[in-house]
C-alpha cells in the first residue's frame, strides 16, 4: 500500500515595509526571494495568495496577478485619498515539497506632495497589464509625451491609474496571443501643451464609439507610439480637466470612461469594485410592449385582411344564375349543341383507337379477279393486282393450292 505524506510547514517570516502614495500606482512584485527560496527551474513551482491580514481577500483598489512570462506576481493599485495604512498577508506555496511560508507587508500611505491636476487617458491594445510593470517599457510611453505631446511635464509626469481593459469590461481578444489590453492615465500639474489640445479635437468625433479596431483610425502622432511598440485605442483618448472630479483613487466604468452628457469621467466613488447589486435591486423589464408590436398587431392585421376578402367573396360575385339569367337563350343552345357534338366526336375518337399490328402479322394477297384464275395465260407480274394488307388478327397461312392436274 502506497504512503503519501504531505509536510505542511508554516514559517513565520518579519514583515516588511512599503510606501505608496495618493494619486500614484504602485508595484509590488513578490518572488521567490521574498520568502528565501531559489527557483529550481520550474515555471509553475511556487505560488501565492496575498490577502488582508487577518481577512480572506484584498481591498478593491489593490489587485494582484501573476505573470508566467516573469514568473512573479504583481501587487499593483492606487491608493485612495485619505486612506489608512494597510497590512498585507502574503502565504507562499512550494509544490515541489508543499512547503508554506508567510509575509506580512506593512503598507504606508502617503499624501504625494505635487499630486497631478491634469491627466491623459489613454487604452493600449496590444499589451497586457503585466506588460507595463516593465519599467522600460513604461518609461518609453512616457518619453513619448515628455518629448514630443507634453514637453511641459517633463519634470513631474507619472501614472496615475493603471488597470486591465478586460478587467474594466472589454472582451477578450479573438486571438489568444494578442493582448487584452491596458487602461492607463498619466498625470502632471503642467497645463495641456497645444499639441494634447489639437490630438483631442481630432479624435473627438471618435467618441461615439465605444471602441475603434486597431487600425481603423490613424492620427497624425500614430507614428510616435508605434515606433514605440504601442498601439492605441484612439477611440478611448481623452484629456480630463483638473476641473473634474478626483479619479486618482478609483476604477472607472469602463474604455470610453464618459458619460453621454457632459463628457465627463465617471467615477465609482468610496464604492467597492467587487459589490454587486442583490436581486431586489436589478430593474425588471417589462416586455408587454415587445409582446403588442410584435404578435398582436400583426395578428389583427391579419384578421382584418381576412374579414375584408372574405366580404368581397361572399357578397361581390357573380353566380352561375345571374350568368343564364342574363345570356341568351339562342346563345345556350348552341353552345349546348357545339358541347353535345365535341363529347359525341371524343367519345368516337376513343373507339377508333386500334393497336398497331406486328410487322409479321401483315400478308399478301392477290385479288380475286378474272386475270387472277388458275386458268389464266397473262404474266404474273402484269395481271394480279398486289395489295398488302395488315390482318387485326392473327391467322394461319392458308394450305398451297391444288388443281386438277396435282391429283
Amino acid at each position: 500500500m502506497l504512503c503519501f505524506l504531505i509536510v505542511f510547514v508554516g514559517c513565520w517570516i518579519s514583515g516588511i515595509a512599503e510606501n505608496i502614495h495618493m494619486t500614484k500606482v504602485f508595484i509590488l512584485p513578490i518572488e521567490p526571494g521574498m520568502f528565501n527560496w531559489t527557483l529550481q527551474g520550474a515555471t509553475d513551482q511556487f505560488s501565492y495568495r496575498p490577502s488582508l491580514l487577518n481577512a480572506p481577500d484584498l481591498p478593491p483598489w489593490i489587485h494582484y496577478v501573476y505573470s508566467d512570462r516573469h514568473q512573479t506576481g504583481f501587487l499593483y493599485g492606487v491608493p485612495p485619498q485619505q486612506h489608512d495604512d494597510v497590512e498585507l498577508e502574503i502565504v507562499g506555496l512550494n509544490r515541489k515539497n508543499y512547503e508554506t511560508r508567510r509575509r506580512v507587508v506593512h503598507m504606508n500611505v502617503q499624501e504625494k506632495p505635487d499630486p497631478a491636476k491634469h491627466e491623459v487617458q489613454m487604452k493600449i491594445d496590444n499589451l497586457n497589464v503585466e506588460d507595463m510593470f516593465d519599467s522600460y517599457r513604461l518609461n518609453r510611453l512616457l518619453d513619448v509625451f515628455r518629448c514630443e505631446l507634453w514637453r511641459e511635464s517633463e519634470s513631474d509626469l507619472y501614472v496615475t491609474f493603471l488597470a486591465s481593459a478586460v478587467h474594466l469590461g472589454a472582451r477578450h481578444p479573438l486571438r489568444p496571443n494578442e493582448g487584452e489590453g491596458v487602461v492607463l492615465r498619466i498625470g502632471s500639474r503642467a497645463q495641456f501643451s497645444v499639441a494634447l489640445v489639437k490630438l483631442q479635437d481630432e479624435v473627438k468625433p471618435l467618441w461615439k464609439r465605444g471602441s475603434c479596431p486597431r487600425d481603423f483610425k490613424r492620427t497624425t502622432v500614430e507614428r510616435l507610439f508605434r515606433d514605440e511598440g504601442f498601439v492605441l485605442d484612439w477611440c478611448a483618448f481623452r484629456l480630463v480637466e483638473a476641473s473634474s472630479s478626483s479619479l486618482h483613487q478609483h476604477f472607472p466604468a469602463g474604455p470610453d470612461l464618459e458619460s453621454p452628457a457632459d463628457h465627463r469621467p465617471l467615477s465609482l466613488g468610496q464604492e467597492d469594485f467587487w459589490i454587486r447589486p442583490s436581486k431586489s435591486q436589478v430593474p425588471q423589464r417589462s416586455y408587454v410592449s415587445e409582446f403588442v408590436y410584435t404578435i398582436m398587431i400583426p395578428m389583427l392585421v391579419m384578421i382584418i385582411l381576412v374579414l375584408i376578402l372574405s366580404l368581397i367573396l361572399c357578397f361581390h360575385h357573380e353566380g352561375i344564375s345571374k350568368r343564364n339569367k342574363e345570356t341568351p337563350a339562342v346563345q345556350m343552345v348552341q353552345y349546348t349543341a357545339v358541347h353535345r357534338a365535341t363529347n359525341t366526336l371524343r367519345s368516337l375518337s376513343s373507339q377508333r383507337q386500334v393497336p398497331n399490328p406486328p410487322s409479321d402479322q401483315c400478308s399478301t394477297t392477290v385479288s380475286r379477279s378474272r386475270t387472277a384464275s388458275p386458268s389464266s395465260s397473262l404474266p404474273q407480274t402484269s395481271t394480279p393486282r398486289m395489295s398488302v394488307e395488315c390482318n387485326t388478327y392473327y391467322r394461319p397461312h392458308p394450305p398451297p393450292y391444288t388443281g386438277p392436274t396435282h391429283r
